[in-house]
């Protein structure tokens, strides 16, 4: 039996590196990791959705839809749920 890498997997149903369905998928990704850390984050906190949306001056149904990768974000807002939330977010660009 042949062993099969991720990156062999992705590249066979993804996308090659580069290709506008691997970047597609990858910054989907990278959305539903941030959704997911932040959601963590609030249920850390012990708030609920509710209680985020207050202090930030949101509906519930947007920070749900946030936590679901539903509802595109801003630099701005990523911002604002970090701080409400006491966090910091950080980015990193790299040349590729």
């Amino acid at each position: 039996m042949k062993t099969i890498s991720n990156n062999e997997i992705l590249n066979e149903f993804i996308g090659k590196p580069n290709s506008i369905e691997r970047i597609s998928f990858e910054n989907e990704l990278k959305a539903d990791v941030l959704a997911f850390k932040l959601k963590e984050l609030r249920k850390k906190q012990k708030l609920t959705q509710s209680q985020l949306a207050e202090r930030l001056g949101m509906e519930k149904g947007q920070i749900s839809k946030i936590e679901n990768g539903k509802f595109n974000l801003t630099l701005s807002t990523i911002n604002r749920i970090a701080s409400a939330l006491g966090a910091k977010i950080n980015f990193d660009i790299q040349i590729a």
